[in-house]
């Protein structure tokens, strides 16, 4: 079972900003599916959902500075990391693209940072998702809604997170993943 953690910031006023695009995509995937779960526990700092049978779901309840409560709890509750998931927006990744990696630093975004401090490693697998090109001040452009031009792009990222998930779901372990996930051309659009 692999445990997906969208991160991103609770409340409809975040929902449809840049820095929850890791949330939107799982929220678009299950609607795709209509998966409305029913949770399968709840912990103070986030909820966990069973999605198919091999994917499940955490989704913190705190704010993205907060995220690896969550993972935490979830750990202490017998969820392994190294089974974990993450799923994030990337300011440094142009719009419409992915990035899949299995371990490395935050990289300055509050949310990886959170998990790697309660978690205590940094080896957690997670797929970067672009929302670049950013403009500075980088904490108005995160918060900041989606714009029409946006929406489209992000609409064309629906086939390729679908076949990312489907490739997970199969997935023993996330060794080759990344050689299938990477290349430019997983995430154009298919005609």
């Amino acid at each position: 079972m692999w445990t997906l953690v969208p991160l991103g910031n609770p409340g409809p006023e975040y929902q449809d900003t840049r820095h929850n695009l890791g949330r939107l995509m799982l929220q678009r995937w299950m609607a795709d599916r209509d998966l409305a779960p029913a949770p399968s526990k709840r912990f103070s700092s986030g909820t966990l959902y069973p999605l198919t049978d091999r994917l499940q779901a955490l989704v913190p309840a705190t704010y993205m500075n907060l995220s690896g409560e969550a993972c935490a709890q979830a750990e202490a509750a017998g969820l392994y990391p190294r089974r974990m998931v993450l799923l994030y927006d990337d300011k440094d990744l142009p719009l419409g693209t992915g990035r899949f990696r299995l371990d490395g630093s935050a990289g300055g975004h509050n949310g990886l940072r959170s998990v790697f401090e309660c978690l205590g490693t940094t080896d957690i697998a997670r797929l970067r998702l672009g929302i670049g090109p950013f403009q500075r001040p980088l904490v108005d452009f995160v918060l900041e809604p989606w714009t029409d031009p946006e929406w489209e792009v992000i609409g064309r990222l629906d086939a390729p997170f679908a076949r990312f998930l489907d490739l997970l779901g199969q997935a023993e372990d996330l060794g080759g993943l990344a050689n299938l996930v990477n290349p430019a051309a997983f995430w154009e659009p298919v005609s």
